[in-house]
């Protein structure tokens, strides 16, 4: 099993591993130990070409900062990220924040904004007016970072555009804003929502979010298509250089605004887009939501609605095996749906068999590998990687980030299942209780 850190790991593996893994008793040692960790220490080596304090600054873990700083990290040195550059300052909280400016980080308009330093934003804007659109990480303006209603208004009397969007994801800040229902304290929601009151854009989903019923009438009223939007797709999609919309992780991935709708508890608003709802968005919502009454009434009122699915309706069995749903997952494998329909975003070319494994939904596995549709596809290889059903798997054991998961129980059914094992499958980066399963495996055979 390889790691970040151990006993034939260089220094700069070690460094990078102790940043990793949060331990500043193990950055400080090797920090100690070696002067190629020190030289390296505010190199971009870390995610989004970040240096190592501005990749920790967001963790709350002051040990970690106070270590990097006194072996010299620069508390201005922001990534390297080709749309616009982070400083550490953006993501801090607390205490970590005054350990920043105490080691002489400097605020721009964007940090300001972020630390709902309303006093020093304003004196920021008297000094200088054309810094109220200026541009930080991901070329996100000081409005996108807003913490507070009071920030919010001195941007905007200042002269802030509402509806600017961000280099990286082509998103206003009232889009950034959204976050799902039960998203928790990192949610700027109701700001969002007091945004688009004071005059910014509100497209189809970010009204389902808020529950704009009237809105919802009136745009639907003039174009119906905007229910087959989805997340992740189309114009919400990635467009090179730039990455998806940010609703891929404000809301999530491949949902339409139906489903945002229900996912808000928004009930008014989802009534009225029912109202413009084809049968088969409809029969997606019920499925979407587990109703497996409502699905398999809609399915008997419309025989043969399995030919007239386009090509994003088709792919919703891929997308729900993406999400872990396995509600979703067991009424549209039922309802006929098609398990090796490739994913359009995302996990871009991998069926709905590759998507389970990778988020280590055993629900979902189970119920795709029980129709011979589903089985069919434990060794399939899809087109951008090659990889098979276990190798997402692995990837995802390292990559995916749901607590939930389970990657081990999954290797041991899509092993149990007749997923192929070879001699170097020994060396892959799994985690630890997935390696174990494939070990095993290729060992016994």
């Amino acid at each position: 099993m390889s790691n970040d850190t151990g006993r034939d790991a260089s220094p700069i593996d070690e460094f990078r591993g102790a940043v990793h893994q949060g331990d500043s008793a193990a950055l400080r040692r090797v920090l100690e130990q070696s002067a190629e960790a020190r030289e390296a220490i505010n190199e971009p080596m870390f995610v989004f070409d970040s240096p190592a304090l501005v990749a920790v600054a967001g963790r709350g873990d002051v040990a970690l900062v106070d270590v990097l700083l006194e072996f010299g990290a620069d508390p201005n040195r922001r990534s390297s990220w080709w749309a616009g550059g982070f400083h550490s300052l953006y993501a801090s909280e607390g205490a970590v924040t005054e350990r920043l400016l105490a080691a002489g980080a400097i605020p721009d308009a964007c940090a300001a904004a972020h630390l709902d330093r309303v006093d020093l934003l304003a004196r920021m804007l008297r000094e200088d007016p054309s810094r109220v659109n200026e541009r930080g990480g991901d070329g996100q303006t000081p409005l996108h970072f807003a913490q507070s209603r009071a920030v919010v208004d001195l941007l905007l009397d200042a002269g802030a555009d509402p509806d600017a969007r961000d280099v990286d994801h082509r998103s206003t800040p009232a889009e950034w804003m959204l976050g799902g229902r039960d998203a928790g304290d990192g949610s700027r929601t109701a700001l969002a929502r007091y945004l688009v009151e004071r005059g910014a854009r509100a497209d189809i989903f970010m009204v389902a979010a808020l529950g704009l019923a009237d809105r919802a009438r009136t745009m639907l009223g003039a174009d119906p298509s905007l229910l087959a939007l989805r997340t992740t797709q189309g114009d919400y999609g990635e467009k090179p250089p730039s990455s998806l919309h940010i609703y891929q992780w404000t809301l999530g991935a491949n949902l339409s605004p139906l489903q945002v709708a229900a996912m808000y508890g928004q009930e008014e608003t989802v009534r009225v887009m029912e109202r413009w709802a084809s049968p088969i968005e409809r029969l997606l919502l019920a499925c979407h939501l587990g109703r497996a009454d409502d699905a398999r009434a809609i399915a008997r009122a419309n025989q043969g609605f399995l030919e007239a699915l386009d090509d994003t309706q088709r792919r919703a069995l891929t997308d729900a095996a993406w999400a872990a749903n396995p509600l979703a997952v067991e009424l549209l494998l039922e309802l006929g749906f098609d398990p090796s329909v490739p994913s359009a975003s995302g996990a871009r070319g991998g069926n709905a068999l590759h998507c389970a494994s990778w988020g280590g939904s055993v629900e979902c596995v189970t119920a795709i590998l029980r129709y011979p549709t589903g089985k069919a596809l434990i060794n399939t290889r899809e087109s951008n990687w090659n990889g098979t059903p276990l190798s997402w798997c692995c990837h995802g054991s390292r990559n995916c980030g749901n607590p939930r998961a389970n990657h081990a129980e999954v290797a041991r059914l899509l092993l149990a299942a007749g997923a192929e094992t070879t001699p170097d499958m020994i060396g892959w980066d799994c985690s630890d209780a997935m390696q174990a399963v494939v070990n095993a495996a290729v060992r016994e055979r």
